[in-house]
This record gives structure tokens, sequence and C-alpha cells, in this order.
């Protein structure tokens, strides 16, 4: 339960931001420290983001435990953080305002010209990309990223101008709570039905917020997605579309695959506009940069401008990120959790390192998407040469019935009944597993939205 009240942001109010060493209340708290507003917070436990926070005059308290508000003018709460946390009874026992997230980033970009990035895949390294584009050109707007921009050192920018572009997640619907805005959607598939119930309501939750676009602003989105194409009617502004679709406004040709990058020329209405070379792997990349550009030049920023400055987008963390080498075996890390994003990120490595032998080490996120998805899961992994299936990192769900990790895993060796599969229940036995199995010729691949990255990161340390 939150207030019915909108929230404005006032210099002699406190903000407390419960869960703040989440990726998106840190971004949110570091962005309010660095416009001049007092913010405390709480976590569970301790973290290098809570570190981060505390070096901007943020003050933080760990555990979470009832009175850890204090006296804030105003608490600030996630989706997840449940009714019963003890610093959540607490403070709406004491009948302090409570708000959630999504109202707390509306209120701090109320006015502003706002970019809001959405899509089921590739919103994280659109809006990173966007980011990059805007810095790099002279612009210094606010930046809210699901996750830490290389070019950032972080997940946010607390910027000077009245601009800001933001990540604008579908998950629970809140991001319909941003009000008018511009926007880039990159593509619209299934996903979170644990919280939205069916795809066509997935698909509904999008149309509604394509409607917040405003006649004077634009709708950058996906030409290759049918169903963003179904949604453009909804939109009352600009639709630009982007993709190697027919009918694509920015659109690329001369796409070459390689280790760690993506080059491409692109074109603006079928017409070559400049080359660029990626520090990001894979196809999917290059469409999520086209739609980078489109927005940016909606802003002002030449295309030429926007490729130049891509030249120097290092990635995002955990997307296709390289962790460490491990006796000429490449380890890499990625957040893949969904079929699509696991296909893709599979399809980058193969494109960019023919010649290696791809050992994919996926962990499921979630019971309810692993249930969901079983079969395409399994049809995505079929493209590595070895697959170890870790056991369902759970996050917030019980366990389903029926539904498990080696279920997958059998499934997988169903499809393909010559690839080495192999099921291991604890995350803590891959990584011995992996230092036995692993050949110089490898790219060792961590893949999930859990906490699989250990593996990867365990290798690091030898």
């Amino acid at each position: 339960m939150t207030e019915t009240r909108p929230l404005v942001l006032q210099s002699d109010h406190t903000l407390h931001l419960m869960g703040i060493g989440g990726v998106g209340m840190s971004g949110l708290a570091g962005i309010l420290a660095g416009r001049g507003f007092t913010v405390t917070g709480s976590d569970r436990s301790e973290s290098p983001r809570l570190d981060e926070l505390r070096c901007l005059g943020v003050q933080i308290s760990t555990p979470q435990v009832a009175g850890g508000a204090g006296h804030a003018d105003a608490v600030v709460i996630s989706t997840a953080i449940a009714e019963t946390n003890p610093e959540f009874a607490d403070a709406r026992e004491r009948g302090l305002p409570i708000y959630h997230r999504s109202e707390l980033l509306a209120a701090i970009v109320a006015g502003m010209t706002k970019i809001a990035v959405s899509g089921t895949h590739g919103k994280t390294t659109t809006s990173s990309m966007l980011a990059t584009i805007m810095l790099e050109t002279g612009r210094d707007p606010l930046v809210l990223i699901g996750g830490d921009a290389a070019n950032l050192g972080t997940n946010f920018h607390a910027g000077t101008e009245d601009l800001a572009v933001f990540e604008a997640c579908e998950s629970d619907g809140t991001f319909l709570r941003y009000g008018p805005c511009s926007e880039i959607i990159t593509n619209v598939e299934a996903d979170h039905l644990d919280q939205h119930g069916t795809f066509e309501r997935v698909v509904e939750v999008f149309g509604e917020f394509v409607e917040l676009v405003p006649r004077d602003g634009f709708l950058v989105h996906g030409a290759d997605c049918a169903v963003l194409g179904g949604l453009v009617k909804r939109c009352a502004g600009r639709a630009i579309p982007c993709g190697l679709a027919s009918g694509s406004v920015y659109s690329a040709d001369r796409i070459e695959p390689g280790p760690f990058g993506e080059g491409f020329r692109l074109l603006i209405e079928g017409r070559p506009a400049g080359e660029a070379r990626l520090q990001a792997p894979g196809e999917h990349n290059v469409l999520n940069a086209l739609c980078a550009i489109a927005a940016a030049a909606e802003v002002g920023v030449a295309p030429e401008e926007a490729l130049a400055a891509l030249e120097s987008f290092r990635g995002v963390g955990r997307r296709f990120e390289l962790i460490c080498e491990l006796g000429g075996a490449l380890v890499v890390d990625d957040y893949a959790h969904h079929p699509t994003e696991v296909a893709a990120t599979l399809a980058a490595a193969r494109k960019g390192w023919p010649e290696r032998r791809i050992v994919a080490i996926f962990q499921p996120h979630l019971y309810s998407r692993t249930r969901n998805f079983m079969e395409e899961f399994a049809r995505a992994l079929t493209a590595a040469d070895e697959v170890i299936v870790a056991g369902i990192y759970a996050a917030r769900e019980d366990p389903i019935p029926g539904v498990g990790a080696e279920q997958l895993a059998q499934r997988v060796q169903e499809l393909a009944p010559g690839l080495s599969v192999r099921y291991v229940a604890e995350r803590e036995a891959i990584t011995p597993l992996v230092r036995e199995m692993a050949r110089p010729d490898d790219l060792i691949l961590t893949l999930g939205a859990g906490d699989i990255r250990r593996v990867a990161e365990e290798l690091a340390c030898g």
C-alpha cells in the first residue's frame, strides 16, 4: 500500500529508500544526492553499492529493522519489499508517507524532457548507448539505467539539464506512472507472466505505455517486432521504426561480427549515413544502437556524431562481459534469462568466435519462467557445444511441483542427443567442474539473472 497523494520533492525533506542497494533504488538515491536532496536508506546486507552511496553522503543502515526509517518525511519502497518487512511494517504503523520507487522517479523527472527506454530485451543496453551518445556529444542529462554502464562506471548520472534518459521496466506495470514522455520500445515478447498473467496482458500494458507519448513527442520502436507494429497506431506522436525490416527509417547493412564487437553501416531512409564498430557483439546490439541513434537525433544530435560517440561505448555490466581468461579459455558473463536472450547471446558467441568451443552454463531464473518457457530454453541451449544447467534461482518464488532445472537439462538432451549436457543442482559445484573440463579454445558463458555470475568470479580468482 502506498500514498494516494502524489510525491512532491522538497529540498528540506528527507527521503528514506528501503532496499537502497538494489540496482533501481541505488540509482535513484545517487541522483537525489547528486541534486542536493537529503537521502537515507537501508538494506538487508552490505554491498559495494552501499559504499558508493555513502561516499555521496547517503546515510545507510543494515540490516532492516523496525524504526530504521527514523523521522523521514517520506519512505520509498520497491516491489521487492514485502509487507512483512519489519522496517516497512513499522513505517506504515507510524503513518509515514510511503511511495513506490516508480512514484519517486516520476517526481524526479516531472517537468523534464523525458526519454523512457523500455522493451522485453535490450532496454539496459539501449539506454546506456543513448546516455553515452548524449554525454559524449556535450549534453548532460539525468540518466538512470538498470545496470552498470561502463562509460559511467555506475548505473546513474545526476546531470544538470532538464533532460532525462531512463530505463522503464514493464515487469510490474508501474512504468505507466511516468506521465507523458517520448519513448524507445525495443521489442515486446512474453515475459513477467508471473506479474501480468498472460501475454495478451503484457501487450496491453505496452499499448497503454505507448499512449503516454504526447503529440509533440516521439516513439522509436523496433521495426522487426510484429507486436509493436500493431501498437504504433496508439501513439499520438511521431513513430520512428528502426531495424532490419523493410520500412525502417533507421536501418543497417554491412553488419560484420567480430570478437567483442559488431561493425555496421547506418542507413537512414535507405541512404548511407556513416559507419561504426560497436564494442558490443551480436546483431541485437546493432538494433539497440539504431534505436539510440534515432532517439538522439530527435533531441538534436546528428547521426554522424552519434556514430562517433558509439565507437567509445564500452558496454554494460553483465551484458557479454569478459571476466577473465582461464588457461586460454575466455570466461564471459551475461544476464540472459529469457530464451530470446539466451539464443542471441549464443549466436553472438558463435559468430564472434567460430573456432572456439561454446560452453553454456545456464541458471534458470524463477520457477514460473522456467515452466512457461521450458521448450524455448531447451531449444536455445542446443546452440552451445557443452551445456551445464544449474538449479533454478527461485528469487521471490516458491517451488512449483513438477518444474525443475533437471527437466530442462533432460529436454536439451532429448533435442540434441549428441550434445554434452550436465545438470548440477548446486551452483557451488559448478566451478570445480568447469576447471576440470575447460580447454584453451573454450568460450565459457555464465548465463542468468540469479547468482551464476559467481562461477565466473570464482574462476577469475584462480
